[in-house]
């Protein structure tokens, strides 16, 4: 088979509802560069059978039926079974705006970078309205991927999700930048490791892709203490990634005092749980990494009144 220029993988879990809309805006792209691979990742509803009937009408869809292994390990089989020399991840309760992959295309084709950075439009289905979101990052001088980071990290606008990147399938594999599995917040490991890796990036300064608002029953961010655990993996997988490189160390350093503030300002939710003394032990063991920028003055409250006590305090201030 010859490569494609673009693959689009599509994780499938349970998603018959919205899943029409999501195959619908990327199907009928009339390119014979753009392939598609849907993974069903063990769906017990109908999106097999939808998935199934897509694939019995367009010859551009590869579809894989897997048992369940998670929105990571499904990302992962897409990555294994990809032709296309670049990867767009959309996830299946979510599609890309109309127009757009032309404009994909035509950039990627321009120059070969490592990746690609765009932009997002959040939707609400209710009133059908969109809401382009993120920053104008032509507001930010580029210098490298590493500093431009940094200076991402600085703007609230700006948030982690893997389908912002079109990423180089290339330099995914060299770099072994799969996705980590069985974890909550496994963008929040990948998009740092990709800007750590990366020697140069590309710019989709506009928004392709259409993140759904209000889906019901979606993975959303609710108080669940394994999160905060598994925030605690990522950091222990971000400080990996520090070396010799001053700016990528400075990023990586940037990165775990933020995630770890993150943990500090949602432990009250948890005091009455039974982890609450495991991970508050476990999030002590992190938390001179915070010591760290504007997170500073957070680090010696902890160490003066206690984590748990920063935490419902930190919480009546922001």
């Amino acid at each position: 088979m010859n490569n494609k220029l673009l693959s689009i993988v599509i994780p499938v879990y349970n998603v018959e509802k919205y899943l029409a809309t999501c195959l619908d805006s990327v199907v009928g792209y009339n390119d014979d560069n753009v392939e598609i691979i849907i993974v069903n990742d063990g769906s017990t509803d109908n999106s097999l059978n939808l998935c199934q009937k897509y694939k019995s009408n367009y010859d551009k869809i590869i579809l894989i039926d897997q048992a369940n292994q998670g929105l990571s390990g499904a990302r992962n089989t897409g990555i294994m079974n990809a032709t296309g020399d670049y990867i767009l991840f959309l996830d299946s309760d979510d599609f890309i705006r109309e127009g757009t992959l032309d404009s994909i295309i035509n950039d990627i084709n321009k120059n070969r970078r490592d990746f690609y950075l765009g932009r997002a439009y959040q939707y609400y289905a209710e009133s059908k309205t969109t809401n382009l979101c993120q920053l104008d990052y032509t507001t930010i001088p580029y210098s490298s991927p590493c500093q431009f980071f940094l200076d991402l990290h600085k703007k609230t606008e700006f948030w982690f999700a893997a389908w912002l990147l079109v990423i180089n399938r290339k330099f995914l594999l060299e770099n072994n930048l799969f996705f980590k599995t069985d974890i909550y917040h496994e963008d929040e490991l990948w998009v740092p490791s990709v800007f750590a890796k990366a020697q140069s990036m590309g710019f989709l300064n506009y928004g392709f892709y259409c993140y759904r608002m209000d889906r019901e029953g979606s993975i959303v961010a609710s108080p669940k203490i394994k999160r905060e655990f598994d925030k605690l993996i990522v950091v222990d997988e971000l400080s990996k990634l520090i070396g010799n490189d001053k700016t990528s160390t400075l990023m990586i350093k940037d990165r775990l005092s933020s995630l770890v503030f993150g943990i500090v300002i949602s432990l009250w939710h948890f005091t009455d749980n039974p982890d609450f003394t495991k991970l508050e032990k476990e999030l002590s063991a992190h938390l001179s990494l915070m010591n760290y920028g504007k997170y500073k003055a957070f680090y010696f409250l902890c160490k003066m009144i206690g984590l748990k006590y920063a935490s419902i305090l930190i919480k009546k201030v922001l």
